[in-house]
Parts: structure tokens; sequence; C-alpha cells
């Protein structure tokens, strides 16, 4: 069956008329073609070690996208939050070399999920996030990744819509905006890349300190991460992939809350041994949150 492709013409559901009814139906008839399209078992089946290690891999990139902003100067069109985002999926995907591979495709999916269960946590006032705030709403960073995901393979993928509810007038442009995203870092490695024959001048080092005595139930989810050795994967691939213009620090530490930022001042990234916590109380929602998907539909098609 053909993918759902992004045609050559303006917002799907926009045109009046006869055209807009020709492209709705059409629209219409992709969406049940897709419903016909299971994803591999393997890549809904709930499983809370690899949902807190993705997200916090995804986690870590993303604040690396803004280590990445800050020190190498990079131009940004839009808000940092949302290239950040950008820069750790892309990085996280490009990462690996097995995008065909089912446990890959639930890695994604952990890291989209926890974006919806954010979305549909309540939250008190000092947790939610305002229009005017400098991070986009949980649900649109939702539907962000679930288009990346997507565009990222449409052939392959054709189940992704279906299972994330992402609307069909989105997932017909998601090959483009995924298209855009690699063009994107193909330029920051292009012109911040290191060749392969240049010194390493910089690097990231890695810092754990130790966990404190409240967070002693955490033992188990820290040696998980620590015995994956993704968190130094990461520090060394930013250091052999760009030219860095000092030595950084990555931390793992005890903050008080479930955190993590880049501190330009510092030349610190620090991820919170809370929110490895925080990650694994949030998997206890997966079984429910996958089987019942959002509902994906042209809203313009009513």
């Amino acid at each position: 069956m053909a993918s759902l492709r992004s045609p050559s013409c303006p917002l799907p559901c926009a045109r009046p008329g006869r055209a807009r009814v020709a492209l709705c139906l059409v629209l219409l008839a992709a969406t049940l073609a897709m419903a016909t399209e299971q994803p591999p078992p393997q890549a809904l089946r709930s499983d809370s070690g690899r949902f807190v290690a993705a997200n916090a891999e995804f986690t870590l990139l993303h604040e690396m996208g803004h280590l990445l902003i800050a020190e190498l100067d990079l131009p940004v069109l839009g808000r940092e939050e949302d290239a950040a985002d950008q820069l750790g999926f892309i990085s996280l995907f490009l990462s690996y070399g097995r995008q065909r591979d089912a446990d890959f495709y639930a890695k994604l999916l952990d890291i989209a999920d926890y974006w919806r269960l954010e979305w549909q946590r309540i939250k008190p006032a000092e947790e939610e996030v305002y229009a005017w705030a400098s991070h986009g709403l949980d649900a649109q960073r939702f539907y962000n990744l679930a288009c990346l995901i997507y565009g990222s393979d449409p052939d392959q993928l054709e189940w992704v819509p279906k299972v994330t509810g992402l609307p069909v007038e989105r997932a017909l442009y998601c090959d483009q905006e995924y298209a855009q995203v690699r063009k994107a870092l193909a330029w920051v490695e292009q012109q911040h890349g290191r060749t392969a024959n240049e010194p390493i001048r910089h690097r990231i080092q890695v810092i754990y300190e130790p966990l404190s005595q409240y967070l002693e139930d955490s033992q188990h989810l820290l040696a998980q991460i620590r015995r994956s050795g993704e968190v130094e994967a990461i520090a060394a691939r930013a250091s052999e992939a760009y030219r860095l213009p000092r030595d950084l620090v990555l931390r793992l530490s005890n903050c008080g809350a479930a955190d993590a930022w880049y501190s330009r001042t510092g030349g610190e990234l620090v991820l919170c041994y809370e929110r490895l916590t925080y990650f694994h109380a949030l998997a206890a929602q997966l079984p429910r949150l996958r089987q019942t998907p959002a509902p994906a539909l042209c809203q313009a098609c009513r």
C-alpha cells in the first residue's frame, strides 16, 4: 500500500468548494487505509526500564541541544526549546543503526508517550505550562515528536498516526518536517563538526554525584543507567563530533526536583536523579495509555 505522502499543494482541508471536498475524501480514505496497518507487537509492549532509559537519554540530548546552541553560537529561528527538541530527537535517531528495529520504535514511542502523559496529567499551578512560556505546550511537544517519528520512515511506520492519534492533515507533511530537521543538523555538522584528523581539544566530562538518602529507592534506576554507558556515550559523541570552545561538564545530581537544564554560565549540563524517579512513576500508566490512543480526525472535514 502506498504510504501517506504530502502533496505539492497548500494545507489540505483548507480549500473551498469542490477541491476541499475532494481532498477531504482522499484524506479520509487514506486514514481508513492506515487503520489496517498494525504496529509490531513488541513496539507497543510496556517496559518501565526501557521507558526510563529512553526518556533519560532524550532529556540529556534535549539539554545537549541547548549546549550546542550556546557553545557553538548557533542561529535559531523560532523557540530555542523547539530547536532543542528537534536536535535531541535527530541526535537520538541518527545515533542508532537500527531504524527498522521494533525495539528502537518502542523507544521512540516511549519518548512521545512521555509528553502525552504530561499533557494528560492534572498539574498544580506551579507546574502548568502556559501559552506565553518559552516551552511548547505538552500536547504540542507530543504531536511534534510523533510527526518526526512518522516522518523518519513513512513507508515503514504507517501505523504511527493510528497509534499516536496524529491527525492525517499533519501526517501528510511529516516527511518534509523530518527532512528539514536533518538538513539543519547537517548544516551544524558542516559548520562546526570536527574533521577526522583534527585533535579533540575540549571534552565533556561526566560526573555522578552520590545519591542522597531520600533517593536510595532509585538506586536500581541509576545502576541501570550507568550499566548502559549511554550517558558517557552521549558526552563522547558530542566531544568527538564538534569543535567545542571549552571543557564542559555533564552532571547527574540530587536537585530536590525532577528537573534538567544547561547552564551557559557554568558550562554544565545537569540531569537530576529525581527525574529518573519521575519517569519510573509515569511508566506505570503506559499500559492504560496504549490501549486508548487518541483519534486522528480531519477537523475541517466534519
